[in-house]
């Protein structure tokens, strides 16, 4: 072979690392292609729908713009407030490679889409209405609807740490009602793993 095409075929090639692995998807990250600016893009083609549960068969679902976890059944788990689109974006932030981006979203029973967004300020989490499709670029490192998706070493279950707030997780927490476990941002020491940060996807 010419040493030109030798060239040629080593151009296509390029340097990845790993993201993220799910039991049905498995997906790398472009190292680094894009230098000169710290920021998202979304990756076409990686988008998966999961039900998002905790402890106590709880699953994640948004009612009337709360973000709450309730039980449910097998029948109760078809509808379309426990399913959540993960949408990957690619991180050009050379810095911090701290998981796959991800934004998160759901419809509501009456056919509202919410992102799920961090509170200015107070570190809460809110259902954002979501009124045109998601961006296809985020020019920052920071969003507030933005999230690194990270598989917890040695188990199967992941957690979602906010890009806003540095070490602040989607958690559960109880509320007044014994019944109700909402969702929320809770800080973490760094190097800590937090079990009310741990969360199982499962396949929709």
């Amino acid at each position: 072979m010419l040493d030109s095409e030798k060239m040629a075929s080593s151009s296509e090639f390029k340097c990845v690392e790993f993201a993220v692995v799910d039991k049905e998807d498995i997906f790398f990250q472009v190292e680094h292609e894009d230098l000169e600016s710290d920021d998202f893009k979304k990756e076409n083609n990686k988008c998966f729908q999961k039900m998002i549960q905790i402890k106590n068969n709880r699953f994640l679902v948004v009612d009337e713009e709360v973000l709450k976890f309730k039980e449910r059944n097998k029948e109760q788990c078809k509808a379309d407030d426990c399913r959540f689109n993960i949408q990957v974006y690619r991180n050009n932030d050379i810095d911090k490679p701290r998981g796959s981006a991800v934004i998160l979203s759901v419809t509501s029973p009456c056919k509202q889409t919410y992102m799920v967004c961090c509170k200015n300020g107070d570190q809460g989490v809110s259902a954002k209405p979501l009124e045109q499709p998601l961006p296809d670029q985020i020019g920052n490192s920071q969003h507030e609807a933005v999230f690194f998706m990270e598989l917890i070493p040695g188990t199967s279950q992941y957690r979602f740490e906010s890009s806003l707030w540095s070490r602040s997780y989607l958690s559960f927490e109880a509320g007044p009602d014994a019944e109700l476990m909402k969702l929320v941002l809770r800080e973490v020491p760094e190097d800590c793993v937090d079990e009310n940060c741990s969360m199982r996807l499962l396949a929709c």
